[in-house]
C-alpha cells in the first residue's frame, strides 16, 4: 500500500518499523540492542525516502513505550528541521496538513515521555481454511449466508482469511453447501473480496461461524493478480463484520 496519508504511521515502512520494535521489546530484547538490530536489518543511512521515515517512527514508537534514547531523538528531531521529512510533499496540497503532523511529532518527542511498561508478547492470528473452503456465518437476524475462503494473508500479525460473500441467504444452515456457480455478492464500490481481520472475533459467537466441510475447486489464477497488480480487497475486522455486511452489502 505504501504512504497513504501524512500521519507518522500512515506509512508501511513505519507500521512494519513499530512492529518490529515492540516484538523485539516483547522478546526481552533491551532497547539499545533493538535500536541497534533495526538499524543494521533497514539499513537506512544514505536512503533519502526511507531515513526520515525510519527515525521519526522508531522515535514515535519508542516515547510511546517509555524507551526513547537519546540518539534517536536527536536524529528524529534532525529530519524535522532539515526538512527531510516534509519533502515528500512539499508543495502538494498536503504539504500543509504534513507540517502540523511533524510540529506536533517534535512538541512530543520533546516532551516528557511516559514511564516505561512491559510489552507483551503478540497472540499471532491464526487461520487454516483452505482455498475453495465454505464458511457459513449467521446473520443477526438468523439467517445464514456463505463465505467462501480466497487465500490466507499472512503479514506480521499472524494469518486471517481473504473471502468472497456469495449472493446466497437463507433461514436455514446450508450443510450441503451451495452450486459453485453461485454469484460473488458485490460490495457498494463493486468489490467481492474481503479480508477479515481477527479483531474483536472473541465477541463473536463460535456458532455463528461454521465450516461446511464443502470446498469448491477453484482455478488457480481465480481472484488473484500477479505481483505489483492491484487487486482491490476490503478490509474487515470480524467485531464489525456484522455492520459491514448491512452497510456494504445490504445484509441486515
Amino acid at each position: 500500500m505504501g504512504v497513504w496519508g501524512t500521519a507518522i504511521f500512515s506509512d508501511d515502512n513505519a507500521s512494519d518499523l513499530r512492529e518490529d520494535y515492540r516484538r523485539l521489546i516483547a522478546d526481552g530484547i533491551s532497547g539499545p540492542e533493538a535500536t541497534d538490530r533495526l538499524l543494521r536489518e533497514w539499513a537506512p543511512k544514505g536512503d533519502p525516502a526511507l531515513e526520515p521515515v525510519f527515525w521519526l517512527a522508531l522515535a514515535v514508537t519508542q516515547w510511546g513505550c517509555g524507551r526513547l534514547e537519546e540518539r534517536v531523538k536527536a536524529k528524529a528531531l534532525g529530519v524535522i528541521e532539515d526538512g527531510s521529512a516534509l519533502s515528500e510533499w512539499r508543495g502538494g496540497k498536503l504539504e500543509r496538513k504534513r507540517q502540523v503532523v511533524l510540529d506536533a511529532t517534535r512538541k512530543k518527542l520533546e516532551s516528557p515521555q511516559p514511564e516505561a511498561r512491559p510489552i507483551k508478547k503478540r497472540v499471532l492470528a491464526a487461520c487454516d481454511w483452505e482455498r475453495g473452503e465454505l464458511i457459513a456465518y449467521q446473520l443477526r437476524s438468523g439467517d445464514w449466508i456463505v463465505l467462501r475462503m480466497l487465500d490466507p494473508h499472512t503479514d506480521q500479525g499472524g494469518t486471517c482469511p481473504v473471502c468472497e460473500l456469495f449472493d446466497w441467504r437463507g433461514p436455514d444452515l446450508p450443510a450441503g453447501g451451495i452450486p459453485d456457480s453461485t454469484a460473488a455478492l458485490r460490495e457498494r464500490d463493486g468489490h467481492t473480496r474481503i479480508m477479515i481481520l481477527p479483531i474483536g472475533k472473541r465477541l463473536v459467537r463460535k456458532d455463528r461461524i461454521v465450516r461446511l466441510n464443502v470446498k469448491h475447486s477453484l482455478a488457480e489464477d481465480y481472484s488473484r493478480k500477479p505481483r505489483g497488480v492491484s487487486n482491490p480487497t476490503r478490509v474487515a475486522t470480524w467485531g464489525r463484520f456484522d455492520e459491514l455486511l448491512a452497510t456494504d452489502f445490504g445484509l441486515g
